[in-house]
């Protein structure tokens, strides 16, 4: 099939990933390269791996998928795989957003718009096509759900060895790289299709697969450096010592708007047509990704809007049902300007957000704000 049949047949697809180009385009003309605090700890990995230097944060061995997968194309600068990688990894984001959209839904256009939302969202324009792990680490989870889908709907037992392997090897990236797993064993509880002894047994293989990079690396972190990710852990506890609980659901609060924005208002519509329309396949999907959804409750706050976006596949399948829902109800010239007018506002807002939170951490002022006057 030639790339013009193909266009034909996966307009809305090919849309997606051509709108998705753009968005790259833009914000690499916007922001650059982007670097942060933790970049230079990755670069310092990689410049370890090639034999180049003797220093490094002990910490980042136990995520050194990333770092190890640009060593590659470090001839072309330092940290030049990261961002190559993230560019793959963002298109393939892209891709598996609109795919599971489509599997939940059947609705091609409404996966077109869960490609837009999740191509806008302030992380990945900050951090998605950084020198960073993230976008590989979002990528991975996206595939466990992918694979979870597909596995419920073809009951294909090699899909299940590859989800298992692929989450595990997640964690390698980052630790939300892994929470498919959740994922899996919540869908495989909620199933009728398996008795409890089947249901346990698949559980069980899903797991010894999915633990086994993970086992593999803490054996040899531990071994090389005495240092593990419960050391990790116990030194960065969830929430943020010295703060007050309402403090601190402020701060998740704050960034769980900020991730999605103006994309809020389809997801609480959506949210509501989940409620009304009680369909047992959707919510069981829906249920089943809560709890991943919420694990950046375990995490420092430090860890900001990155480690939050792990809730995005959970919100995006709200909001573009939400969304697609008011699509349908207008004319044809009401959903022109339901489009040009939500996602030119989407794109304004994000892109003048991520500028100014660059210069001014507009968040921060708010939270300090808010804070002396609780005081």
């Amino acid at each position: 099939m030639n790339i013009s049949a193909w266009i034909k047949n996966n307009h809305f697809l090919a849309l997606a990933l051509a709108l998705a180009f753009f968005n790259a385009l833009a914000i690499f003309i916007a922001f650059g390269f982007q670097k942060y605090g933790d970049s230079s700890d990755y670069i310092r990995l990689i410049h370890w791996f090639l034999g180049e230097g003797s220093s490094f944060e002990v910490e980042r061995m136990l995520r050194p998928l990333g770092p190890f997968l640009a060593l590659p194309l470090e001839f072309l600068g330092d940290g030049a795989g990261l961002i190559a990688q993230n560019i793959f990894f963002y298109f393939l984001s892209c891709l598996l957003i609109f795919k599971i959209v489509d599997l939940v839904f059947q609705n091609k256009k409404q996966a077109l718009f869960a490609v837009l939302f999740f191509m806008t969202a302030t992380p990945i324009i900050e951090s998605g096509l950084a020198y960073l792990t993230d976008m590989g680490a979002w990528c991975f989870y996206l595939l466990s759900i992918f694979l979870t889908l597909s596995y419920f709907k073809n009951k294909n037992e090699k899909l299940l060895v590859i989800n298992g392997l692929l989450s595990g090897i997640g964690v390698l990236m980052k630790e939300n790289g892994g929470l498919g797993v959740i994922f899996f064993a919540l869908m495989v509880l909620f199933s009728r299709d398996f008795n409890i002894k089947e249901k346990i047994y698949k559980i069980l293989k899903f797991g010894i697969i999915f633990i086994a990079p993970i086992v593999a690396l803490q054996v040899f972190a531990y071994n090389s450096f005495h240092y593990t990710s419960l050391d990790w852990y116990l030194r960065n506890p969830s929430g943020s010592p010295g703060e007050g609980l309402f403090m601190i659901f402020l701060r998740y609060l704050g960034q769980l708007f900020r991730i999605l924005g103006l994309v809020w208002l389809p997801l609480l519509f959506g949210l509501w047509l989940a409620v009304k329309e009680k369909n047992p396949s959707r919510n069981k999907i829906y249920f089943a990704l809560i709890p991943a959804s919420f694990s950046f409750l375990l995490w420092s706050v430090s860890a900001s809007a990155r480690s939050v976006f792990i809730f995005a596949p959970l919100g995006i399948l709200l909001a573009s049902h939400g969304f697609v829902s008011w699509f349908e109800l207008l004319g044809k010239r009401g959903k022109v300007l339901l489009i040009s007018v939500f996602f030119a506002a989407v794109l304004v807002i994000n892109y003048a957000f991520c500028l100014v939170n660059q210069e001014i951490p507009f968040t921060d002022l708010i939270y300090n704000f808010i804070q002396r006057c609780i005081k």
